[in-house]
């Protein structure tokens, strides 16, 4: 039932091997076994991985359904004694999921399996026999002579110690590493006796320095102990403890500060590093192969003896590699806060504000500065040789060493200390404000150099056809690698100040807009920039050009894409499993479930591509474009920097516009060709109103470079050239509407005047837009009725200029309308704002009659209307002349009933009376129904007076009677009368 878990790819974290011979790999990449020579590249690795990986997963799942087994064996067992008569409990149906918390257990299944409660077992006896242990040195130890107290804990520690070995013999693991335990505690326990009870005076030696060797022997005489008898337990305890000698000798002598802890600290990670690397060089084997052992050595505990010699063999696989990989990590960890720490204090002891230059505290100051910093050093220096030496390839061939991730990772960490390490020293002469440039110098310096080291490194090719290039010169690159990360990190975390020092400045000239265009004189300011600031910023910007003139790939800065069987199987693929040839066919993926049955190949996903190729091989772009953002305001502020006058600032932002512009058009449309022109623009718009003429030159500028673009830049009827020229097009209606508003206003126009200038410019896109086609004219006519609805705005608060601009507007509206595809909507469009004009005329001119405003709104809507019955004749009449009928006749009827008098009925009628004789000429149903309804109102209207009249002269008893003998009618003839009805709306209903 049992077996070995196959070899082949790492889990997370873990050296991958090959899947033949379990030999680990030197490399991430290698073409074939450094042992048995197996090739490794291709589509059948690729699909030899997935297999593997499937096979492991079965072997995990495999002895997690064993030890189900036996905890349900268990509890099977426990119910042999009970009667047949009882009832027996009903099994749930297994779950494949954790049991939710706060559900009951199932009968007869125990809540705490036998592993945990033996575990919780151990824990507790092994802490309460410490205590104990404890109780008895320290309380009870005058009971007992000198050689009483020394038998006794040399026979209590040598019991301890010695338990073990036989008891892994027995299979009782557990237990032996609780019984080391204790055995370790009471070697502890021994020293303190021994220092007590004044032992070859041993009181005499200072504290610190016992406990520093005290401490020093038992840490490694621990690991060894564990590593010689395989117990996990020993050797962490000896790695956590091996962190205490080192602070405990910068106690004994006597040594304060950051800077000895740090470097006690580092030199710990240093001797630590150096025994495992030699461990480990010893015992190549130990190394784990594969995930499975992992998993199995997890799982081959709790599984009991029904796992086999299987799991065994990958536990005594797997303790070795485990604590290696735990104490390196902790000592990694250890050395990395010690160089947190001296870094720290170089930071602090650079940031502290200076004192004036001329006290003789401000020279102690200045020497207690340089002496934190250059004692700082000693353990950064320290820590940063330690890494880049733990980065570099193990010089043992076979020998697993770290994967590459790894040691890009420990040489980025070593080129962080290095340059805080350079920053400090070059920051603690000048000024405070210099700090962020001193940092950032060094990290400009490692940037440049080691981006000329990765360069190329991913394109690079070792054989014909063989996709080993990326990686393979990675692993030689992963120092350098590593190097530029962390410089660019710096870099990056150094510019920050000046980053937000020029954004301050850029911003400044807004704060002088309200006062440049108040209508007075324009008052003086000062505009100036920290001179640190725009050099950190060339500074990052000469890095960032440098970048872009190396041409890095993704694949040079580590960034390439996964290989394509991979991909296609749906799981991360090994750096080992890429396809050999471009035409190389992809596997399908191997379902876990049904491993048995192999590999499912699947049909070609699509050549697999290969480092010369795809998103991995082009150049990143991201470096020319932040260079191309930064460099405009770079340039633009060395005025201001070096104390020109503002013209000058404007005038540089302006021609760096006109100098990006004419550069973008001799070059391809890529990102930094259009960012360096908008940036540049943008740059003069912000500073420009500070001032009106600089304003009225700076648009014009801008409204010409804009029309250039819109007519050179890329003639390709689709693409990015077309949307620089749709962008530029629309740019230049707005740049042109702003000059014309910025002359007007500076020619000192009122508001009203300024707005109609917009609205010209506005009117006179239309032309232009009707001359050009495609995205260009959807630009420049969408920009212009943007201007001129925000010009009709503006010129609301004059009502007698707002009538104006809608003519204006109307009329244009209608020489747009002469264009087949805008006919319909900018016809609406005129007549609607030809109405709105015609209203407030009137309204400025007193006119208070109703008809003289809806008149016109009702023919137009009865012209429109028509027009849409002549071309849709399915269309009913109330869609068509139903909103022109009622905006014509409704308003009418309130004021005729309000104000009286006789005209007003008499046209209305008449008008009533010729849409009902229409209406029913042309069998249309609107027109008769509206016209008659009016009708009858203006007649009741007409007879009301009359009818009041003559019920004044009768009785009141007439009108009774009236009503009454009305009423008997109607009930006499009501069926007749609901025929009658029925007729009504069935003719009706036959109309339009």
């Amino acid at each position: 039932m049992t077996s070995t878990p196959p070899p082949g790819p790492g889990a997370p974290g873990q050296v991958p091997a090959c899947p033949d011979c379990g030999a680990p790999f030197e490399t991430d990449r290698p073409a074939r076994c450094g042992r048995c020579r197996l090739p490794l590249t291709g589509a059948a690795a690729a699909t030899l991985w997935q297999v593997t990986l499937a096979l492991q997963g079965v072997e995990a799942q495999r002895l997690v359904l064993l030890r189900q087994r036996d905890d349900l064996l268990a509890g099977l067992r426990a119910r042999r004694d009970e009667p047949e008569g009882a009832p027996a409990p009903v099994p749930a149906l297994p779950a494949w999921g954790p049991q939710r918390p706060g559900a009951p257990a199932a009968p007869g299944r125990p809540e705490v399996s036998g592993r945990s409660a033996q575990t919780a077992l151990l824990v507790l006896g092994g802490l309460l026999v410490s205590i104990a242990a404890l109780v008895f040195t320290v309380v009870s130890w005058g009971y007992l002579g000198i050689g009483g107290r020394a038998a006794v804990l040399a026979a209590l520690t040598g019991c301890a110690l010695a338990l073990p070995p036989r008891l892994r013999r027995r299979g009782l693991s557990a237990t032996a590493e609780t019984s080391a335990a204790i055995g370790l505690a009471l070697v502890l326990l021994d020293f303190f006796a021994a220092r007590a009870a004044g032992l070859a005076g041993l009181d005499a030696v200072a504290l610190p320095a016992y406990w520093a060797a005290a401490t020093a022997l038992t840490g490694a005489g621990a690991a060894a102990y564990g590593w010689v008898l395989r117990l996990r337990l020993p050797v962490v305890a000896g790695v956590l403890l091996w962190r205490l000698p080192g602070l405990l000798v910068v106690d004994a002598l006597g040594l304060g500060g950051a800077d000895a802890v740090a470097t006690a600290m580092v030199a710990t990670a240093a001797v630590d590093l150096a025994v495992l690397r030699a461990v480990a060089g010893r015992a190549p084997a130990r190394a784990l192969p594969a995930a499975g052992a992992v998993t199995a050595a997890v799982t081959a505990p709790a599984a009991g003896p029904a796992a086999g010699p299987a799991a065994g063999a990958a536990s005594r696989r797997t303790v070795g590699a485990v604590p290696l990989q735990a104490a390196g990590a902790v000592a990694a960890l250890w050395g990395g806060l010690g160089a947190f720490l001296a870094g720290q204090a170089s930071l602090s002891a650079v940031l502290v504000p200076r004192l004036p230059a001329a006290s003789a505290a401000a020279a102690a100051a200045a020497d207690e500065r340089w002496a934190v910093v250059l004692r700082a050093w000693l353990p950064l220096g320290c820590f940063a040789l330690l890494a880049l030496a733990v980065s570099l390839r193990h010089p043992r061939p076979g020998h697993p060493g770290l994967p590459t991730a790894h040691r890009r990772v420990a040489a980025a960490l070593g080129g962080l200390a290095l340059l805080v390490a350079c920053g400090g020293t070059v920051a603690a002469g000048p000024a405070r404000e210099w700090g962020a440039v001193a940092y950032a110098a060094p990290a400009a310096l490692l940037a440049l150099a080691t981006g000329a080291l990765v360069r190329g490194s991913g394109r690079d090719r070792t054989g014909a056809g063989e996709q080993a290039s990326g990686p393979r010169r990675m692993l030689g690159q992963a120092v350098p690698l590593g190097l530029f990360h962390a410089a660019a990190l710096v870099l990056l975390v150094a510019s920050v100040p000046a980053l937000g020092e020029i954004v301050r400045a850029v911003l400044a000239p807004l704060g002088q807009v309200r006062a440049a265009w108040a209508g007075g004189p324009a008052a003086s300011w000062a505009w100036s920039v920290a001179p640190a600031a725009v050099t950190g910023l060339w500074l990052l910007l000469a890095v960032l050009a440098a970048l872009a003139g190396y041409g890095l790939t993704r694949a040079d800065l580590g960034i390439a894409p996964a290989a394509p069987a991979a991909a296609a199987a749906g799981v991360p693929a090994p750096a080992w499993a890429d396809a050999t040839r471009a035409d190389a066919p992809a596997a399908g993926p191997v379902p876990a479930a049904a491993p048995a049955a192999g590999p499912a190949p699947g049909p070609a996903s699509g050549p697999a591509s290969g480092a010369a190729s795809g998103p991995a091989a082009g150049p990143v772009g991201g470096f020319a474009t932040a260079a191309a953002l930064l460099a405009v305001p770079a340039l633009a502020l060395l005025p201001v920097a070096l104390g020109l006058p503002y013209g000058v600032a404007v005038a540089v932002a302006a021609g760096s516009a006109v100098a990006a512009v004419a550069y973008a058009l001799s070059r391809p449309v890529r990102p930094a060709t259009v960012v360096a022109p908008v940036t540049a623009a943008v740059l003069a718009l912000l500073w420009a109103p500070a001032d009106r003429v600089a304003t009225v030159a700076v648009l014009a500028v801008l409204a010409a470079l804009s029309v250039v673009l819109a007519v050179r830049a890329g003639a390709a009827p689709a693409g990015p050239g077309l949307a620089v020229r749709a962008a530029a097009a629309a740019c230049a209606v707005a740049a042109s509407g702003a000059e014309g508003a910025a002359v007007t206003a500076t020619a000192g126009g009122t508001l009203p005047d300024v707005t109609l200038a917009m609205l010209g410019v506005a009117v006179v896109s239309a032309p232009v837009a009707a001359r050009t086609g495609g995205a260009v004219s959807r630009a420049v006519e969408g920009t212009g009725y943007a201007l001129g609805a925000l010009a009709l705005l503006l010129t609301a608060g004059a009502p007698g200029r707002l009538a104006f601009a809608l003519v204006v507007a109307g009329v244009a509206m209608s020489g747009v309308a002469l264009r087949p595809e805008r006919r319909r909507a900018a016809s609406l469009a005129a007549t609607a704002l030809l109405i709105v004009s015609s209203w407030i005329r009137l309204a400025l001119s007193g006119v208070g009659t109703p008809e003289a405003y809806t008149l016109s709104a009702a023919v137009a809507a009865l012209v429109i209307g028509g027009l849409r019955l002549r071309r849709h004749p399915g269309a009913g009449s109330w869609t068509a002349y139903g909103p022109g009928l009622g905006l014509g006749l409704a308003p009418s009827l309130p004021a005729m009933w309000v104000e009286g008098g006789w005209l007003r009925p008499l046209l209305l009628g008449s008008a009533a009376l010729v849409v009902t004789v229409l209406g029913a000429r042309s069998r249309l149903q609107c027109p008769l129904v509206l016209g008659g309804g009016v009708l009858l109102l203006v007649g009741v209207h007409e007879l009301a007076p009359v009818v009041v009249q003559v019920l004044g002269l009768l009785p009141r008893w007439v009108p009774l009677a009236f009503a009454g003998l009305l009423l008997l009618v109607l009930g006499a003839t009501y069926e007749q009368r609901l025929r009658d009805a029925r007729r009504l709306r069935a003719s009706l209903g036959r109309l339009h």
